[in-house]
């Protein structure tokens, strides 16, 4: 289905919905450099993630060593959280990318937008491995940053256009406006249609933008717990280390603003797996902060940790990294078959999930026929005359 974020607010607005914001006032908590009690991920599941990690961070390298362009950093250093997101954690299905109750992922910072070209394509989505190899190139479906279909480029699985540095975080509060929006007008007592999360990755650049601070504290306020931000927390910044140009505590700015905040380790599964399984079931009233600290440009020795691993500058260097994290040398673009295998595993369960959404969603659309022309109207973008 065609589905747009506006389209939701739109037609929740047209049906005199009064505001979003939960009137009760939730418990205050926070969660800082703790251990979260959760189940860690199982043995083989874990192997699996962490393989997929390497060669997201393998296909990333290839791809930007062929187009001499573009920003390994974040490709390599937030591996991890790649491989929780797509591999388990949200919901989606990849044969229907505007699937209304999807969760929404937004890479804020769209410079590391191999990132999210490298999991559209091992998650399934229609992005071609030819695609993923012309990154950077004219009319291909992976430009320099992640733009939104259009004229121009139709890559399926991106949300909105980023780049500006700030503005995906702003993007994603207006995501998440709009599933609440959506979900107080449409969902009932027998059913619920709208129950999704938006992600967004951003980076120190972005939480140095004034946008993002503007948005979090609307966020906070109107108690957009369906919001789950990611911070990419490697201490870099394009021409710096980052201890050159900031030094507050930024989980302290967010708590204050009113979000519930998680501190971990970016590069542990385990721990990357808890704080989102946290986040996604702390229905609080709190928009959720989870700082990963992380490696930029994790697994190339030669530059990681520093700021020459923001952009190219380590793909002299490619060979020698994807040797040392177990990844071909004389193979190019490679994805194991035990890779393919585990997200088709993945596919299989978010179609289940999809398959019982459609069932009701029918049911919802049986009982409640107004309300589903006015949705449809405002998915097919039918505006009455």
């Amino acid at each position: 289905m065609k589905f747009s974020a506006l389209a939701l607010a739109l037609a929740a607005m047209s049906a005199g919905v009064n505001g979003f914001a939960v009137n009760n006032r939730a418990a205050s908590f926070a969660v800082r450099n703790v251990a979260l009690k959760s189940a860690a991920v199982d043995v083989d599941t874990k192997a699996a993630l962490a393989q997929a990690a390497n060669e997201a961070r393998g296909i990333a390298m290839d791809s930007i060593a062929a187009a001499h362009s573009g920003h390994m950093g974040l490709p390599l250093g937030c591996a991890e959280i790649g491989a929780t997101l797509y591999g388990g954690q949200m919901q989606y299905n990849a044969q229907d990318p505007t699937w209304m109750n999807r969760d929404r992922f937004i890479l804020s910072a769209g410079h590391g937008s191999m990132f999210i070209y490298s999991w559209l394509n091992l998650a399934g989505y229609d992005l071609p491995m030819d695609e993923v190899k012309n990154f950077r190139q004219h009319h291909s479906m992976t430009p320099g940053h992640p733009e939104f279909p259009n004229s121009e480029h139709s890559t399926p699985g991106i949300e909105c256009t980023t780049g500006p540095l700030g503005q995906g975080v702003a993007n994603a509060v207006g995501f998440a406006v709009s599933e609440k929006m959506a979900a107080a007008r449409y969902n009932t007592d027998d059913h619920t249609i709208f129950n999704h999360h938006i992600f967004a990755l951003a980076g120190d650049g972005c939480f140095q933008e004034g946008v993002t601070a503007e948005a979090a504290a609307f966020a906070a306020h109107e108690k957009l717990d369906n919001l789950i931000i990611m911070y990419d927390a490697n201490e870099v910044t394009l021409d710096k280390m980052a201890e050159y140009t900031q030094s507050e505590d930024i989980l302290k700015r967010y708590e204050a603003y009113g979000w519930e905040v998680f501190d971990i380790d970016g590069h542990d599964l385990d721990a990357v797996d808890a704080a989102i399984t946290a986040a996604k079931a702390s229905s609080n009233g709190k928009p959720k902060f989870i700082k990963c600290n992380t490696v930029i440009g994790k697994g190339m020795e030669e530059t990681e940790g520093t700021n020459a691993a923001h952009g190219e500058a380590g793909v002299p260097y490619v060979d020698n990294a994807k040797k040392n994290i177990g990844l071909p040398v004389d193979e190019k673009w490679y994805v194991s078959e035990g890779t393919r295998d585990y997200f088709k595993g993945v596919q299989a369960k978010n179609t289940e999930v999809y398959d019982d959404w459609q069932k009701t969603y029918a049911a919802w659309a049986e009982a409640n026929p107004d309300m589903a022309t006015q949705l449809t109207n405002a998915i097919e973008d039918n505006v009455p005359s």
